[in-house]
């Protein structure tokens, strides 16, 4: 994995050393004057696509202001990027986008797509340290999430994991840079693009500090039936739930060179929902908590030196309790720790005979990082009983009183067919967990007619996958009329009306997966009259797939004047997605064994033998490096009449050798092949404006407005998703999918076309502020159930019970929102502001479809809070 930074990372510590990464060297040519962007400039202005380099036609800056305009209000940080053109998250094309308490306790940051990589397949940063999960986001043995779980989740699933390890809170992000297209070879481990998320640094000039609330409830949300029918035939409740958000940020001065920052962010939610009705323990009462630790010392010594010691910790726990048992509980946790050490160093100049370097600068950084996600249930026993059991067309009666204590069930039947089972337990605790070790250094200098940067790192990943095992029973035999049963001493699985037959035993297990890799780039970019030219190469080798892979990155820009410029990119990325799935590999399913009674006396027999189920293999020999080609070209003028920015870029990508699935693969065996492939072309035309002379109240005024048209297809032959148990089958323009498959085909992400519209205000020398701005989705086709099935034949699983898929015509839709802040005090020891923040401020759902189960849609929603800053 890469991390790489464009500026000193200053952040948060606990005790060990990392990698910052390269803080970017001004270039030396002066021609290109395109009003650098400056951490101070972006906070003012919200969004800057002028970023002062033209080779950086993919780079767009949000500053703090934009960060909280664009996002939905939640605290999460990602959410301020969705509105970006190139950047895809939406699924319009959902018919289960109804909302639940699950769904609100669910606090990790959104996963995204970024000029149609999949969401794993992005490079995020913060402070320029890569906080990029080397285990991804997909567990192959998931069938259904939680949040839409109302029976006994998948015994070999692994819930909650996520392609980020730390989870940032939007209160702490000071700016933001995305790449899209034409990335430095600064930059490499992705697919998709890159995100930098910046903090505050540490500054010397004074104490200061900021302290912050939010929060949102059930009554401040609008709630829309979304079912095809508009009813709630299952009289399902409405979310009932509160939400909120605490950040606190303290920058110390240590003396005149010495700096400390120290920062904690807190979101927590809580909600409850109702169980089975035959369980005595009624309602679940959840919560769930996203703790954000940061610790930045930075010093400056008096030779111009600096040395910098950060570290970052996030803390997630998210309650789980099924519905269908009554107590099978998970805590769905990640805990992360990052630390770096940086240490820089003003080298000046050399001559090298040909080459004469000047402004040199040599950066040495270390970092550490230790993350871990778990799904801990304090259970690895599992019964699944009846207490009673009525059939007329079975010709069975049953009831007992066994599990009264907990587990009242109707006495009588209440239908023809009337069950209810009486289950506890759990499938024990799983545990996903990775070291990684990396040392690195950048040199950049000026060279020539411009600038160059030299890179490397080398890096070690120690990656493991355990858990506890876990014993399941099931498949009940009910006492109809004969004798008691005769149990085995001290067997838990049986009682003299009811025992289980089957019996599946998993032992624990523990999968390591050991990475080296070693990275070296080299970057030279000259100016040569109206004409500059970056051009460089990144080299990467991993022991996994055990490949040396090199990116060619070559960018050529045009300005003819100071308002002009054009530029044309050709670039290789490639991803390094190298353990995703070898951390899967010999994942062990158990033993199955069964059991009966004699039907005279009662007495229930000794287990059978045991029957192995085999456990899932995961082979990935012999593979190359999957790779994107990108062309691009953009164009960027500053016109004199409205005094804005326009930018039109356009993007081609072609994903060769990518990963997917082998055709002779099976449940249990699975094997990648490097037959995959995709694509993504995207137009887009973007205007920023800024106006800071204050007139009258207002003291200054930013604009911003897009529009983009994208597509993006992928092969069908997939590797990711419900592998293990595929069951949901697709039948669409006369071809059967698995749900998979179909996800990837349709390009369930990208939109056709989008426009967003941003305006940022201050007023009354900052004492009033005001954001507004919406996103816009145009009407367009894409493939929708038809609530209808039949059974056709899939190549690979024979013949299934499949969907009807057919195109559907979507309507436009509009997210508006509001974000607005009030000066409440002016203090002499600080500010006291009063926040306000508004998501779909038109109460438009959209085009997406909620079921029975789940009907209810968030339209308008509000979020309210404080801030204290001095």
């Amino acid at each position: 994995m890469t991390a790489k930074t464009n500026r000193p990372a200053l952040r948060a510590g606990a005790a060990l050393l990392s990698l910052a990464a390269l803080p970017t060297v001004a270039s030396a040519q002066e021609a290109f004057t395109l009003d650098p962007v400056t951490l101070a400039e972006t906070e003012e202005t919200g969004t800057e696509i002028a970023t002062g380099d033209p080779n950086d036609s993919g780079r767009t800056a949000l500053g703090k202001g934009s960060v909280e305009v664009r996002g939905d209000g939640s605290g999460d940080a990602n959410t301020a990027l969705t509105s970006l053109p190139n950047v895809q998250y939406r699924n319009d094309a959902d018919t289960d986008a109804g909302e639940n308490g699950d769904d609100i306790l669910d606090l990790k940051p959104l996963e995204f797509s970024i000029s149609g990589g999949r969401v794993t397949e992005n490079n995020i940063m913060l402070n320029g340290i890569g906080i990029n999960s080397v285990t991804g986001n997909e567990n192959p043995y998931s069938s259904t999430e939680l949040s839409r779980q109302d029976n006994a989740p998948q015994a070999y699933a692994f819930y909650g994991l996520h392609s980020q390890t730390q989870f940032v809170p939007s209160a702490m992000v000071e700016s933001v840079e995305i790449y899209d297209s034409n990335v430095s070879a600064q930059y490499g481990g992705f697919q998709g693009g890159v995100v930098n998320y910046k903090l505050a640094e540490p500054s010397t000039r004074r104490a200061s500090g900021k302290l912050s609330f939010r929060f949102q409830s059930d009554d401040l949300v609008r709630y829309h039936l979304g079912t095809d029918s508009g009813g709630n035939p299952k009289e399902a409740a409405k979310p009932d739930f509160t939400k909120r958000e605490i950040s606190l940020l303290l920058n110390q001065p240590l003396g005149e060179n010495t700096a400390l920052i120290f920062g904690f962010g807190r979101r927590d939610a809580q909600t409850s929902k109702d169980k089975h009705p035959q369980y005595l323990s009624g309602r679940a009462d959840n919560d769930s908590r996203s703790d954000f630790w940061r610790l930045g010392l930075a010093h400056d010594f008096d030779n111009g030196d600096r040395i910098e010691l950060n570290g970052y910790l996030t803390d997630y726990n998210q309650d789980w309790d099924s519905p269908y048992s009554d107590d099978l509980h998970i805590d769905v946790k990640t805990r992360s720790l990052s630390t770096d050490l940086a240490y820089t160093r003003h080298l000046g100049a050399f001559d090298l005979g040909p080459a004469a370097l000047s402004n040199v600068t040599l950066k040495l950084t270390a970092l550490h990082q230790d993350n871990e996600a778990s799904n801990v249930t304090g259970q690895n026993e599992f019964y699944s009983w009846y207490g009673s059991y009525f059939s007329e067309r079975r010709g069975k009666s049953f009831v007992t009183d066994a599990f009264d204590d907990w587990c009242d069930t109707p006495k009588a039947a209440r239908s023809a067919e009337d069950y209810y089972g009486c289950r506890k337990g759990g499938y024990g605790s799983r545990y996903y967990s990775d070291l990684r070790n990396r040392l690195g250094m950048l040199v950049t200098g000026d060279v020539w007619r411009g600038s160059f940067k030299l890179g490397a790192h080398v890096e070690r990943i120690e990656a493991d996958r355990s858990g506890d095992g876990f014993v399941s029973y099931t498949g009940s035999v009910m006492n109809l009329g004969g004798p008691d049963y005769i149990c085995p001493a001290g067997d838990p699985a049986c009682l003299p009306d009811q025992y289980l037959r089957f019996r599946i035993t998993q032992d624990p297990y523990d999968i390591e997966v050991d990475a080296n890799v070693a990275e070296v780039f080299f970057e030279l970019d000259q100016r040569f009259g109206e004409f500059d030219l970056r051009a460089g190469a990144r080299f990467t080798y991993d022991d996994v797939l055990a490949n040396a892979v090199l990116a060619p990155r070559l960018s050529l820009g045009w300005q003819p004047s100071s308002d002009f410029s054009v530029v044309l990119g050709a670039n290789r990325y490639y991803s390094d997605d190298y353990m995703a799935y070898a951390i899967h590999d010999a994942m062990p399913r158990g033993v199955n064994q069964l059991r009966s009674h004699d039907g005279t006396s009662g007495e229930v027999g000794d287990w059978g033998d045991a029957i192995d189920l085999r456990a899932y293999s995961y082979n990935q020999s012999g593979l190359k490096t999957p790779y994107v080609d990108e062309a691009s070209l953009s164009f960027l003028y500053r016109d004199a009449w409205t005094g804005g920015a326009w930018r039109l870029k356009l993007i081609d990508r072609q994903g060769k050798d990518q990963f997917a699935r082998s055709s002779d693969s099976s449940k249990l065996k699975n094997s990648l092949t490097n037959d995959g492939t995709n694509e993504y072309q995207s137009v887009s035309l973007e205007y920023q404006r800024d106006w800071k002379t204050p007139r009258g109240a207002l003291d200054g005024l930013s604009f911003y407005a897009s529009g983009v048209w994208a597509r993006r297809e992928s092969s069908n032959n997939t590797y990711f998703g419900d592998l293990g148990e595929v069951d949901d089958f697709i039948w669409y323009k006369g071809k059967s999918y698995t749900g998979a498959e179909f996800g990837a085909v349709t390009g369930n992400r990208d939109i056709p076309v989008r426009t967003t519209v941003e305006l940022n205000s201050s007023w009354k020398n900052g004492r009033y502020a005001l954001g507004i701005g919406a996103d816009v989705a145009f009407g367009y086709t894409a493939a929708l159930d038809t609530d209808e099935d039949d059974t056709y034949e899939n190549p690979e699983y024979g013949s299934q019970p499949h969907d009807i898929y057919e195109d559907y015509e979507f309507d436009a839709a509009v997210s508006a929102f509001l974000t607005a802040r009030v000066r409440m005090a002016r203090l002499s020891s600080g500010d006291l502001d009063l926040n306000i923040k508004v998501a779909n401020l038109f109460d438009d759902i959209g085009n997406r479809r909620a079921t029975d189960k789940n009907p209810w849609m968030a339209g308008r929603s509000f979020y309210v809070g404080t801030t204290y800053s001095w």
